[in-house]
């Protein structure tokens, strides 16, 4: 089995035409069971941040020649493969591991060391495991790859640059330019980022107002101390607003040139957080307006220090060697399952042998103690009950 991925990010392409590429949970639940159900891709995953879509595939090796991973994404989106294959960079094996585990740890973001990323690669990868477009190689891959990312954050970055995340750089950047607890701040979006920025500014001292969706059933999280106006509502709130902050995942804009240019006072600071855009782009040519993007609010570039380099590729090597440990063991014992598979009177030693997928007592586990790897269906494969000692038991009788 082959891991293959492909992608773009922030160094490759602009905002506008990550736009294009941009992936929402919803939209991503239905491309990866499309993408698995039309091509030879036996499982994927899709992470899609502001920063990046990446497609993370398992295809049989023996399908790999002639199939474009890229091609594949692009027809899935809709989008021109000529016009956009020189956005994409392919990986494959240990590039395409080592690659997940610096992006997971926020090292390629273009917030060193970004908190939100390491969460947002798990989600892609249940949300994958949900919809059954995982496998025991995609789940062991990612694990393992969120594991390293998870001890780069503690052993590393942490220490080294301490916490960093989109939200925090950009009540950072507002604070160059405005006295935050004197401000009225509008946010557009009550999701995770938007609740954090929200929760920021109230820190701050900002008078903080945060819009709500109608048809979000349940119970609706505010951030405590903030005022609410539903979303339909938004242009009153915004209205004599100093910042307007907008963060949410829609395939439309949230603000329109027409409609904030109506406003008799609209806020002099608008932060668009969105990919794609929720702010009309023509906003910024009003006179008096600030217009800033994710693009904008990275900060100043950090670097890390040879020695924490060094011991970054240093977790990523240790990890890289479990997960080819564990391939080599998987394909042990596929090839096993495979040679008995018509041996007389041994259908159910066969039959354990094509359930488990974890390394035995024993040898170097890629996955972390009490954790096995998913299979397809929500099932572990350690869940496999090796029933051979009882077999002999009774045969023994």
């Amino acid at each position: 089995m082959k891991i293959m991925m492909t992608g773009l990010d922030y160094t490759r392409a602009d905002l506008d035409t990550r736009s294009q590429f941009a992936v929402t949970k919803e939209r991503s639940e239905r491309l990866i069971a499309a993408i698995k159900e039309a091509s030879v891709a036996q499982a994927c995953v899709i992470v899609s941040t502001c920063n990046r879509t990446e497609l993370y595939a398992s295809v049989p090796e023996a399908e790999v020649p002639g199939f474009s991973l890229t091609e594949t994404l692009c027809t899935a989106l809709g989008q021109d493969y000529q016009a956009a294959a020189a956005y994409f960079e392919e990986l494959s094996d240990d590039q395409a591991l080592v690659h997940l585990c610096r992006v997971a740890a926020g090292l390629d973001s273009q917030i060193l060391g970004d908190d939100q990323i390491i969460t947002q690669t798990r989600e892609a990868l249940e949300l994958a495991r949900a919809g059954t477009c995982t496998d025991s190689y995609i789940e062991t891959f990612f694990r393992i790859a969120i594991q390293t990312a998870k001890s780069i954050k503690t052993n590393v970055i942490l220490k080294a640059l301490g916490a960093a995340s989109v939200p925090q750089e950009t009540v950072e950047k507002l604070k160059t330019m405005t006295d935050l607890s004197r401000a009225k701040a509008v946010v557009i979006g009550n999701g995770v980022i938007g609740r954090h920025v929200a929760n920021l500014l109230l820190a701050e001292g900002a008078e903080v107002t945060v819009t709500i969706r109608q048809y979000h059933r349940g119970a609706v999280e505010v951030p405590e101390g903030a005022g609410s106006v539903s979303y339909t509502d938004r242009y009153e709130a915004i209205e004599g607003a100093d910042i307007l902050i907008s963060a949410t995942t829609s395939n439309h804009f949230t603000v329109r040139l027409e409609d904030f240019a109506a406003l008799q006072q609209g806020p002099r600071i608008i932060v668009d957080l969105a990919v794609p855009r929720d702010v009309e782009a023509s906003v910024a040519d009003l006179e008096g307006t600030v217009l800033l993007t994710v693009d904008n609010i990275s900060g100043e570039a950090q670097d890390l220090s040879p020695q924490s380099l060094e011991t970054i590729d240093s977790i990523i090597e240790k990890n890289l060697s479990r997960f080819n440990n564990w391939c080599a063991y998987k394909q042990l014992i596929d090839e096993t399952a495979g040679l008995l598979a018509d041996a007389p009177g041994i259908k159910e030693a066969n039959g354990f042998f094509k359930q488990i997928s974890c390394v035995p007592n024993g040898m170097d586990s890629p996955l972390s103690e009490g954790q096995a790897s998913p299979a397809v269906g929500g099932k572990t494969a350690c869940q496999a009950k090796d029933t051979r000692p009882q077999q002999r038991a009774e045969a023994n009788r």
